[in-house]
């Protein structure tokens, strides 16, 4: 029995990647797979449900640790029971593994086509950007960080550091942001439902499309939809979603049975001057029904 704890489940990009663990788990069989309800980063949920997890006796528990201090104790505990504990997306001191991801290269890709598109289309300067951020998750911080910088490197000004993770939060975010500055053309967005929200908030202010840039993060589903409107939102910083699904249960298992059990899996700049990679995400989505 494998149990996965995410420190913002409510997402529905962390809802894919629960169906492709689930998926992964029934290809394998002989698997059963826990999911838990954390949402909001509420670290005292996550401590909650971890402790029960332990006391249940499950074979191995993956957490994205909201506050790794505060997990320690259940790291030995769990131990002491003879349960693998491994991470999910950041390290965990005293984990057995992780199953993960490098935020950094995540949001130096967005970034970095941040940063292309303003020294293309405001060579003269003039730039404003939204850039999110989840105070709830700071070790997500290379995800706003990463743009922030080169957007300023590239000349653009940074007007406004949105908060949240779901599509309503970066609608409002960024029609906040726009009625303070109504030339706001750049949105970094944390993940794509920030960022699809700010797809929203640029189509009803009318933006030009060829004047406006909107770059998520994950390659989740409703990202890899929008991009393919071909209007603000122009990329994503794709993470293999069905590869880390998968690793979730694949790393837990190589655990248990005492083999190597971290993964990285990295990200890549999809858009529409990529067409058939773009088709081919989201063919992946079809086949999982998301």
């Amino acid at each position: 029995m494998i149990a996965f704890s995410h420190a913002v489940s409510e997402l529905l990009v962390v809802k894919a990647v629960r169906a492709y663990a689930d998926a992964r788990a029934a290809e394998i069989g002989g698997v059963e797979l826990l999911h838990g309800d954390t949402r909001h980063g509420d670290l005292a949920q996550q401590l909650a449900e971890v402790s029960a997890w332990i006391d249940q006796g499950v074979d191995a528990i993956v957490v994205m640790p909201i506050d790794a201090a505060a997990l320690q104790p259940l790291v030995d505990r769990a131990h002491a029971r003879g349960i693998r504990l491994l991470s999910y997306a950041f390290p965990l001191p005293g984990s057995d593994g992780e199953a993960g991801f490098d935020s950094v290269v995540s949001g130096r890709v967005c970034g970095a086509a941040a940063a292309d598109f303003i020294r293309e289309r405001f060579p003269e300067g003039g730039a404003q950007a939204l850039v999110g951020g989840l105070a709830a998750t700071p070790l997500s911080a290379p995800r706003w960080l990463e743009p922030i910088q080169a957007i300023v490197a590239a000349g653009g000004t940074v007007v406004a550091i949105g908060e949240g993770a779901a599509i309503e939060t970066g609608r409002s975010e960024t029609e906040r942001a726009l009625r303070s500055h109504p030339e706001l053309s750049i949105v970094a967005g944390i993940n794509d439902e920030f960022a699809v929200g700010a797809a929203q908030a640029f189509a009803a202010a009318g933006k030009d499309p060829a004047r406006s840039f909107i770059c998520g993060q994950d390659g989740a589903s409703e990202g890899l939809r929008e991009i393919a409107r071909g209007r603000q939102y122009k990329g994503t910083a794709a993470i293999l979603l069905d590869q880390l699904g998968a690793a979730i249960v694949d790393m837990a298992i190589n655990a248990i049975e005492g083999r190597p059990a971290t993964i990285s899996i990295s990200a890549e700049y999809v858009s529409l001057a990529d067409p058939a990679r773009l088709a081919v995400l989201m063919a992946a989505f079809d086949r999982l029904g998301a």
